[in-house]
Protein backbone atom coordinates (compact mmCIF):
# COMPACT_ATOMS: atom_id res chain seq x y z
CA UNK A 1 0.00 0.00 0.00
CA UNK A 2 1.31 3.44 -0.94
CA UNK A 3 0.28 4.99 2.38
CA UNK A 4 3.35 3.40 3.91
CA UNK A 5 5.50 5.26 1.38
CA UNK A 6 4.00 8.66 2.28
CA UNK A 7 5.40 10.42 5.33
CA UNK A 8 4.08 13.55 7.01
CA UNK A 9 6.42 16.36 7.96
CA UNK A 10 4.80 18.03 10.94
CA UNK A 11 5.55 21.03 13.11
CA UNK A 12 7.95 19.60 15.71
CA UNK A 13 7.80 20.20 19.44
CA UNK A 14 11.28 21.46 20.39
CA UNK A 15 10.46 22.18 24.05
CA UNK A 16 8.01 21.24 26.77
CA UNK A 17 6.15 24.54 26.51
CA UNK A 18 6.22 24.89 22.71
CA UNK A 19 2.69 25.24 21.31
CA UNK A 20 3.44 26.59 17.81
CA UNK A 21 6.28 27.34 15.45
CA UNK A 22 6.98 29.31 12.31
CA UNK A 23 8.38 27.91 9.08
CA UNK A 24 11.21 30.44 8.84
CA UNK A 25 12.80 29.00 5.68
CA UNK A 26 12.53 25.92 3.52
CA UNK A 27 16.00 24.45 2.89
CA UNK A 28 14.89 22.23 -0.02
CA UNK A 29 12.57 22.47 -3.00
CA UNK A 30 9.65 20.26 -3.94
CA UNK A 31 11.03 17.31 -5.87
CA UNK A 32 14.37 17.24 -4.02
CA UNK A 33 15.61 13.81 -2.89
CA UNK A 34 16.50 13.69 0.80
CA UNK A 35 18.33 11.29 3.06
CA UNK A 36 17.32 10.69 6.66
CA UNK A 37 18.72 13.56 8.73
CA UNK A 38 18.95 16.11 5.88
CA UNK A 39 17.79 19.60 6.85
CA UNK A 40 14.34 20.29 5.40
CA UNK A 41 13.39 23.63 6.96
CA UNK A 42 14.26 26.10 9.70
CA UNK A 43 11.59 26.27 12.39
CA UNK A 44 11.43 29.38 14.58
CA UNK A 45 9.91 29.47 18.05
CA UNK A 46 9.71 32.29 20.56
CA UNK A 47 13.03 31.07 22.00
CA UNK A 48 15.09 29.39 19.25
CA UNK A 49 15.43 28.62 15.57
CA UNK A 50 16.15 24.96 14.90
CA UNK A 51 16.44 22.72 11.86
CA UNK A 52 13.70 20.24 11.00
CA UNK A 53 15.40 17.10 9.66
CA UNK A 54 13.98 14.51 7.28
CA UNK A 55 12.71 11.59 9.39
CA UNK A 56 13.28 9.17 6.50
CA UNK A 57 14.80 9.15 3.05
CA UNK A 58 12.56 10.10 0.14
CA UNK A 59 11.41 12.98 -2.01
CA UNK A 60 9.84 16.20 -0.75
CA UNK A 61 6.59 15.99 -2.71
CA UNK A 62 4.68 18.94 -1.23
CA UNK A 63 5.34 22.01 0.85
CA UNK A 64 2.02 22.40 2.63
CA UNK A 65 3.09 25.40 4.73
CA UNK A 66 4.50 28.56 3.18
CA UNK A 67 7.58 30.29 4.56
CA UNK A 68 6.48 32.62 7.35
CA UNK A 69 3.47 30.47 8.30
CA UNK A 70 2.93 29.94 12.03
CA UNK A 71 1.30 26.61 12.84
CA UNK A 72 0.50 24.60 15.97
CA UNK A 73 2.74 21.70 16.99
CA UNK A 74 1.75 18.55 15.08
CA UNK A 75 0.26 20.40 12.09
CA UNK A 76 1.22 19.21 8.60
CA UNK A 77 3.90 21.36 6.96
CA UNK A 78 5.09 19.05 4.18
CA UNK A 79 4.88 15.59 2.65
CA UNK A 80 7.63 13.16 1.70
CA UNK A 81 7.01 10.18 -0.56
CA UNK A 82 8.75 7.98 -3.07
CA UNK A 83 8.74 9.13 -6.70
CA UNK A 84 6.43 6.30 -7.74
CA UNK A 85 3.60 7.36 -5.41
CA UNK A 86 0.91 8.97 -7.62
CA UNK A 87 0.14 12.66 -7.06
CA UNK A 88 -3.51 11.86 -6.30
CA UNK A 89 -2.43 9.65 -3.37
CA UNK A 90 -0.24 12.47 -2.03
CA UNK A 91 -3.19 14.89 -2.34
CA UNK A 92 -5.51 12.39 -0.62
CA UNK A 93 -2.99 12.04 2.22
CA UNK A 94 -2.91 15.83 2.65
CA UNK A 95 -6.72 16.12 2.53
CA UNK A 96 -7.18 13.37 5.11
CA UNK A 97 -4.39 14.42 7.48
CA UNK A 98 -5.37 14.99 11.09
CA UNK A 99 -2.76 16.24 13.57
CA UNK A 100 -2.02 14.14 16.62
CA UNK A 101 -3.36 15.63 19.82
CA UNK A 102 -0.44 17.09 21.75
CA UNK A 103 -0.69 17.39 25.51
Amino acid sequence: MAGDMIRALTMPKFGLTMKEGKVAKWSVAEGDRLSKGDEVADIETDKITNALEAPVGGVLRRKVAEEGATLPVGELIGVMADEDVPDDEVEAFISGFEPEQMS
